[in-house]
């Protein structure tokens, strides 16, 4: 039996250093609306590399699906404090349940 399980993807697209890292969560839904009303981000989960050369929210995406991750919603893209930019959204995985 397979488990569906809530990620949360943060993706940087720095030269040198393109990733999206993986994190475990749990998705709070408005019971009126079944949209995403919050979250609580509880572990990382792994990381997904990419080849700096095709550093791309488009290969970016590629490279989850490969990796067995669907992307659910659109990027959210922000900039930190220290002005480096950051993508984020929500994902899916399915689990084999042991």
């Amino acid at each position: 039996m397979t488990e569906l399980t809530d990620l949360y993807v943060i993706a940087r697209l720095d030269a040198g250093d393109t990733a999206a890292d993986l994190y475990s969560c749990e998705v709070y839904y408005d019971h009126g609306t079944g949209t995403c009303h919050g979250r609580t981000v509880e572990s990382w989960w792994e990381s997904v590399r990419l080849d700096p050369e095709v550093a791309a929210l488009e290969a970016l995406d590629q490279a989850l699906s490969v990796a067995g991750y669907a992307r659910v919603g659109q990027w959210r893209k922000r900039a930190t404090d220290s002005g480096a930019v950051r993508y984020f959204a929500d994902a899916t995985t399915c689990v084999e349940e042991l």
